[in-house]
């Protein structure tokens, strides 16, 4: 992208609508080279007054036969007219049973369509979805339901267990009536809807639940759905908890917009060849955050159709559904498609259909990349997190960009690169990422010094990321701010040793961490991980980084790992836990 656009010269150019006479300034500053860490992308088109339950039925309307959603693994396909009126019909249901805007209702289980059908239904009237992750345990589920004051709980056909999990935090399931449960633990809970085989005296089948929203008056849901506002809350998706229990992220229909608008802005020509990888998008993530926004909205804002792989994952499975169902997009980690490229038949597939697959997350190793194209034509990091996207490489972005954790930020955001008493460092300087537009969340649910510290009155969000801004306003990240290496007063990110060691042959995977030095700075450790077959020795690999790095930031320490890396709930590598397995090697 040649050209970046500076608005350092115009603090007061807050408002993104944009009329002719900004077009003017907006040509004026095009041309200027970004001097500070601080950039205003502008958004091409104006904001759209509408929620996502407004923009849902206009499409639903102009694409009423076409599928909407493929569940593969459940064998079930809906088109955008069966949704409209299923999700409608829910949300009769949920507005018998006195639920009004800004009520709160959670979703527990894996990934089927009555994830979707009640997402959906809660969105259009203006009831609050809560993802209730299947990796908390239900000490952490029942303070959830309690602190967001659920009126209602949808339990998922699987895990098969669901009902067993309920029970135990809402014991008043297995001995009162549906229609009066009484809830201790949140007496404003007023039904506990249930999509498995297995019931409880306590609970309303989905079928049952189903019939109770037939019949109720429709013009009222369409009432409903005309008084949601852009600004409303939309979801609440929480982080992992690993520091005490977790924040409530919550968006607003503005918000999600907005990462799905980002990601249509690439679905364009690419070397003269329309990509379109919007068309049929395989989603194999949790509809939970990201995955709800970029998986579901994205290819719903442009009429295509979302490929739900499965309750679960697994590389055969994947390769099945990007070959039967002709897939043209998708999101995955790295581990994914690696594991796609091990299938033992995997020369018999063909992912010819398959455009651009979007990750995150790390850099992508040259070598991986070549692999890669065995299975998409794009692959393209994205960057962003629970609380806010910032943007998607695009496949015009120069070769050097693509080959780099850079990306261009998203249309409508602010950025800028600020050093730890807060100014704003000069470009190419490392410093704390910080972010304000309309892809950010509201606030963490009922918690207000939490979204204070991170999200400050002036609405710039502190991401806990490192890195840089260039003269073209080109984005790049180094690595967590936790995560940076302190040795004798200087930053180090551990990126800039795991892009080198990712070129080595031998190097499977590295995860670059500090570990203490005995006394009050940190020494650099690299953990390896070696392809197999092959050998290399720790003083080879630090001879190969002589040259490519300075002396300074070569490890110290090396050591080969042969159980693979531990990982997080969402897949990335865990390098906290990694770090604590080199110190305890080290004997540190």
């Amino acid at each position: 992208m040649s050209e970046t656009t500076s608005f350092e010269h115009f603090p007061g150019l807050i408002d993104l609508h944009l009329n002719t006479a900004l077009g003017s300034v907006i040509n004026v500053t095009m041309s200027q080279k970004l001097t500070k860490s601080y950039i205003h992308v502008p958004v091409k088109t104006p904001f759209s007054e509408k929620s996502v339950g407004q923009r849902f039925q206009e499409v639903a309307n102009q694409n009423a036969d076409k599928e909407m959603f493929v569940f593969y693994a459940d064998q079930e396909r809906k088109t955008f007219r069966q949704m409209q009126e299923e999700s409608q019909q829910f949300a009769g249901g949920l507005l018998k049973l006195g639920l009004k805007k800004g009520d709160t209702l959670g979703v527990w289980g894996g990934n089927h369509y009555e994830w979707l059908l009640a997402y959906l239904a809660s969105l259009q009237i203006g009831v609050i979805t809560v993802n209730m992750r299947m990796d908390f345990p239900l000490s952490v589920q029942q303070e959830v339901i309690q602190r967001l004051g659920m009126k209602v709980v949808i339990l998922m056909r699987s895990p098969s267990d669901m009902c067993d999990r309920a029970s135990q935090i809402i014991p008043e399931l297995l001995t009162n009536a549906a229609d009066n449960l009484n809830c201790q633990i949140t007496p404003s809970l007023k039904c506990v809807i249930n999509a498995g085989t297995n019931q409880c005296k306590g609970m309303i089948s989905l079928t049952d639940f189903m019939e109770m929203g037939k019949g109720f008056d429709r013009s009222t849901v369409t009432k409903a759905i005309d008084r949601v506002d852009f600004d409303d809350p939309i979801c609440v998706t929480f982080t992992s908890g690993s520091t005490g229990f977790p924040k409530g992220v919550t968006h607003t229909h503005r918000s999600v917009l907005m990462v799905s608008e980002d990601f249509a802005r690439f679905d364009e020509d690419a070397d003269g060849i329309p990509i379109h990888y919007s068309r049929r998008f395989a989603l194999i993530m949790s509809f939970g955050g990201m995955g709800a926004h970029i998986g579901v909205l994205f290819p719903m804002i442009k009429g295509d159709t979302t490929i739900i792989v499965g309750p679960a994952y697994n590389a055969q499975l994947m390769a099945n559904v990007i070959q039967d169902e002709r897939v043209t997009g998708s999101t995955m980690l790295i581990q994914h498609l690696n594991d796609i490229l091990s299938l033992p038949n995997f020369e018999e597939y063909d992912f010819s259909s398959f455009q651009v697959c979007i990750t995150g997350g790390s850099i992508i190793p040259h070598s991986f990349r070549q692999r890669a194209s065995k299975i998409t034509k794009h692959l393209l990091l994205a960057y962003g997190g629970t609380e806010g996207f910032g943007s998607t490489q695009s496949p015009k972005d120069p070769i050097e960009i693509l080959h780099s954790p850079a990306f261009f930020p998203a249309d409508g955001s602010e950025w800028k690169i600020i050093a730890d008493d807060g100014q704003i460092l000069p470009i190419n300087e490392i410093g704390e990422i910080c972010h304000r537009g309309p892809s950010l969340f509201l606030y963490y649910w009922g918690e207000e010094e939490k979204t204070k510290a991170a999200k400050k009155p002036s609405g710039w969000y502190h991401t806990g990321d490192m890195g840089t801004l260039d003269e073209s306003g080109y984005l790049r990240v180094v690595g967590r701010k936790s995560e940076r290496i302190i040795k004798e007063g200087v930053n180090i990110a551990p990126s800039q040793l795991e892009k080198v060691f990712d070129e080595h042959p031998a190097v499977n995977n590295v995860m670059v961490v500090g570990v203490p030095d005995g006394h009050t700075s940190e020494e650099v450790c690299a953990c390896i991980r070696r392809h197999p077959l092959t050998k290399v020795t720790s003083d080879e690999l630090k001879e190969f980084c002589r040259g490519k790095v300075s002396d300074f930031l070569v490890p110290k320490y090396i050591l080969f790992m042969e159980d693979a890396f531990p990982t997080t709930e969402t897949g990335k590598f865990d390098r906290k836990k990694i770090a604590e397995q080199a110190k305890t090697i080290l004997g540190l």
